[in-house]
């Protein structure tokens, strides 16, 4: 009837009928491919937990699985403990554990589950997190540290201070993503079936295509996305289960730490350690104003800004980093 009164009735239906048909090709074509990447990442995850690590590494044992650890510079040095970002571990501070080490500093940089070779035995909140690294010092009966925390890992790294005031001498806080100017909220409801979060991970942080386009996005001087730093990103990810269990730390990741220290932003202000701030002033990540805002709830810190230097500036700019760094330290 329409058709007889409209002529253009039956073409205006062809192309809906069309655009129907084409959309739902497209969306079979989304779901293959995020089938396809989630396939090939159980394919490429068969490696056992020590295949890769560095052999001059060791696994500590804590009441939460074994940590693995590297630790650099003479044992009466004072220590410093490294805590990585995401999807990082700890030979991605390599260049700044020669230089501490170096400068007479007992160096012990560490991986965070799920992240690098320690166990994934679950329970990745601050928390856990602060619990396990104070087990993993207690093993090596190490004497009140300086804690270094970088991004996400500056989360864990406070909440050790916090939790376990006598274990730290100082706190520096490296581009940290404490998530202190957001709103405390729940982990979004989509995110919720564990399988739609492996097939997002396998399409982003376990996916090998994808390591050094991500890492360029965190950075600043995109040029220092070097093949090595994207090798050592990618060595732990063909662990067994790397994709499950890291889709099992998103969940929490996304949402609050409702139960941390470090997210309440009046505990900043009985903090009696002494704390320095490094960041890269042309962070996008953790941008510039998370730092000032830090250094509001922190009268007592001091922040040096990192100029022309992103998210990771222990890899941007070596060098200049690590000579921040080790002024913090002497500061401190």
């Amino acid at each position: 009837m329409f058709a007889s009164i409209c002529p253009g009735g039956d073409l205006v239906s062809k192309i809906l009928r069309i655009g129907l048909k084409t959309c739902l090709a497209l969306l079979v074509l989304v779901v293959v491919a995020l089938i396809g990447f989630r396939t090939a990442a159980a394919l490429r995850e068969t490696a056992a937990r020590g295949e890769f690590a560095p052999k001059a590494g060791q696994w500590v044992k804590t009441r939460s699985g074994e940590v693995f650890i590297q630790e650099k510079g003479p044992a009466t040095g004072t220590p410093v403990v490294l805590f990585h970002g995401t999807a990082a571990w700890s030979e991605l501070w390599r260049r700044t554990i020669d230089a501490l080490a170096g400068a007479g500093y007992r160096v012990i940089a560490l991986d965070l589950p799920p992240f690098g070779f320690s166990d994934r035995p679950g329970g990745y909140t601050r928390q856990d997190q602060a619990q396990r690294v104070n087990d993993v010092l207690d093993s090596l009966n190490a004497p009140p540290a300086i804690i270094v925390g970088h991004s996400f890992g500056a989360g864990a790294a406070t909440e050790l201070v916090m939790r376990f005031p006598a274990r730290a001498r100082g706190l520096v806080l490296v581009d940290a993503a404490l998530g202190l100017t957001n709103e405390r909220s729940d982990p979004p409801a989509v995110l919720k079936p564990k399988w739609l979060r492996e097939m997002l991970v396998s399409l982003t942080v376990t996916n090998p295509l994808a390591t050094k386009m991500l890492l360029q996005s965190l950075i600043a001087k995109k040029e220092r996305a070097l093949p090595e730093y994207v090798e050592i990103l990618q060595r732990p990810l063909t662990r067994e289960n790397s994709t499950q269990d890291i889709a099992d730390w998103m969940y929490y990741f996304v949402g609050s730490d409702r139960g941390a220290e470090s997210a309440d932003r009046t505990a900043y202000a009985r903090l009696k350690q002494p704390v320095a701030i490094l960041w890269g002033d042309m962070d996008t990540v953790t941008p510039l104003a998370q730092a000032r805002d830090l250094n509001v709830l922190l009268p007592k810190a001091h922040l040096t800004l990192l100029p022309g230097l992103g998210h990771i500036p222990q890899i941007e700019a070596p060098d200049q980093f690590n000579d921040a760094l080790l002024k913090a330290l002497a500061n401190l």
